[in-house]
């Protein structure tokens, strides 16, 4: 996985200083671009809310790899290398963002996550290790469900239907290999909403490196 050992050289400290920007700011900075094209460092650091400093730490870290360039008017910009880290990252996994999934979360906020062809090796490892690792990222919560024509969540001794709204967004926004991921967020934390990004590179990391 070739992207993730990337994302990895670009958060990981550096002379024994530690950025302040971690997994998921790379990978939002990395899918924003190839997405949207160039943006400025102010839009950069809104996108990322991430303060300018460490944008900047952020984006000469990416121009050091040969991932990014930047044009005095139109702003940071990938190179034909970075965009190629971005698709093999959006390859892996896409974040669908802020979801909208009715009385599942009265009150609350959820944010979602699709692990494409993941199912097998979470069916390896455990679905309890994913959902930790949200709530380690910041959420408060989390559901961990399998996609395909009929949707499952793993649940202790076996599985549980999916219907409804979340069936609904399962079947609509991922295919029979892949895992669906949701933080879900009652607290005021702004790293719930990334939870699911930091959360996922974490574990595919620890499988590179056990």
């Amino acid at each position: 996985m070739e992207a993730l050992v990337v994302v990895k050289k670009l958060y990981q400290p550096l002379r024994g200083v530690k950025p302040s920007f971690r997994a998921y700011h790379v990978f939002l900075a990395l899918t924003s671009l190839r997405r949207e094209g160039p943006l400025g460092r102010i839009a950069l650091s809104k996108r990322l809310e991430l303060g300018e400093a460490a944008v900047k730490t952020l984006v000469k870290r990416m121009r050091d790899l040969g991932l990014a360039t930047v044009d005095r008017v139109a702003g940071v910009l990938l190179t034909e290398e970075g965009a190629r880290i971005a698709k093999l990252l959006e390859d892996l996994m896409t974040y669908l963002g802020p979801l909208e999934l009715g009385p599942i979360c009265g009150g609350c906020r959820t944010y979602g996550l699709v692990l494409r062809g993941f199912r097998r090796v979470l069916e390896g490892v455990g679905y309890l290790r994913l959902r930790d690792l949200v709530v380690r990222e910041g959420a408060d919560g989390a559901l961990i469900v399998y996609c395909g024509e009929r949707p499952v969540m793993p649940v202790s001794g076996g599985f549980e239907e999916v219907a409804g709204t979340l069936g609904e967004v399962a079947r609509g926004s991922c295919g029979s290999e892949d895992v669906l991921v949701i933080s879900i967020c009652c607290s005021s934390n702004k790293d719930c909403s990334k939870a699911p990004i930091g959360a996922a590179l974490n574990l595919l990391d620890s499988l590179l490196d056990p």
